[in-house]
C-alpha cells in the first residue's frame, strides 16, 4: 500500500540515523519535519535522503504533525518521533486492521533496554508501563510516537492542532472516537525506545504525554492521591524507593503543563 513514513524531529541528532534506517526498511518515501532545532538534525537527514521540511523555529509538537499531514499524498501515513525506533514487522501487523474502514488509527507499546538508571526504571514502571495490554482494543486515546493513521479520517476531524505544544495526539484522537472512527491499540506492535532520559526530562514526558492542558485544582488533586496511593506503592513493591520520590513529584510537573 502507498504510504509515507515521516518523522517531526527537534534536536534529534544522537537517535535520527537510526530510525530513519528503521523506517527505509519500511516506506521508500521519507518525509522529516524539522521543528527548530540547532543542532545536526536537518544535515543527517537530508544526507540519509530523506524529504526535509525545516520550519524554521520551534512551533511545538502539534505544528510539525500538522504539517506533516499537510504534506501527504498518500492515504496512509508512518508517523515515527526520532527517538523510536518500530519493529521490522510493525506494517505487517498494523495494515491488516486498515481493511475495516472505520479504523483511522492503529499503534502499539514502547520498549525499552534494560533499564540501569532511576530514571529509566521509572519509566519503564510508570510510562512505558512495564505490564501493558494483553489484548487490542480499537477505542484506544491516541499515542502517535509510532503509528499509521488514515489521512482521510485525520483530515475529516480537523487534523492536528498545530498550536498545542504537548498532547496534540489525545487531542486528535478524542475527536476521532467522538467521530465514529476507531483507535487500534495492539500491544503485539512494538517500538524500541532510543532515548536516555535524565529524571527531570522522564518527568516532564510524563506531564507531556498525562495532562497536556494542564491540570486543574481538582485535577490535581487526584493526580497527587494517585501517585501516593498507587505509583509510589508499585515502586516501593518493587524495592525501589528513589522512584517512588519521582512518584511523588509527578503531579508538580503536570502542573507545569498549564
Amino acid at each position: 500500500m502507498n504510504l509515507l513514513a515521516a518523522i517531526p524531529t527537534y534536536h534529534s541528532a544522537s537517535t535520527l540515523p537510526r530510525v530513519l534506517a528503521a523506517l527505509r526498511r519500511l516506506s521508500p518515501e521519507l518525509l522529516v519535519v524539522d521543528d527548530g532545532s540547532t543542532d545536526s538534525t536537518v544535515a543527517l537527514a537530508t544526507a540519509a535522503g530523506a524529504r526535509v521540511i525545516a520550519l524554521g523555529e520551534n512551533l511545538g509538537r502539534g505544528a510539525a504533525r500538522d504539517r506533516i499531514m499537510a504534506e501527504s499524498n498518500t492515504p496512509l501515513v508512518l508517523m515515527c518521533d526520532a527517538t523510536l525506533e518500530p519493529s521490522p514487522d510493525f506494517l505487517a501487523l498494523a495494515l491488516p486492521y486498515f481493511a475495516e474502514p472505520r479504523v483511522a488509527a492503529v499503534f502499539g507499546h514502547v520498549t525499552q533496554p534494560r533499564a540501569t538508571t532511576l530514571a529509566e526504571r521509572w519509566r519503564k514502571r510508570h510510562l512505558f508501563k512495564t505490564e501493558p495490554a494483553t489484548t487490542p482494543r480499537t477505542d484506544a486515546l491516541l499515542a502517535t510516537g509510532v503509528c499509521v493513521l488514515r489521512a482521510e479520517a485525520v483530515r475529516a476531524v480537523g487534523g492536528f492542532n498545530a498550536t498545542l505544544r504537548a498532547g496534540e495526539d489525545a487531542d486528535l484522537g478524542h475527536r476521532l472516537l467522538a467521530a465514529g472512527w476507531q483507535v487500534v491499540a495492539d500491544p503485539a506492535l512494538r517500538t524500541l525506545c532510543l532515548r536516555h532520559d535524565t529524571a527531570h526530562e522522564v518527568l516532564l514526558r510524563y506531564a507531556r504525554w498525562n495532562s497536556p492542558t494542564g491540570l486543574a485544582p481538582r485535577a490535581f488533586l487526584r493526580q497527587l492521591a494517585y501517585a501516593a496511593k498507587v505509583m509510589m506503592l508499585a515502586d516501593l513493591r518493587a524495592r525501589d524507593p528513589l522512584a517512588a520520590l519521582l512518584s511523588l513529584a509527578s503531579p508538580f510537573y503536570q502542573l507545569r503543563c498549564r
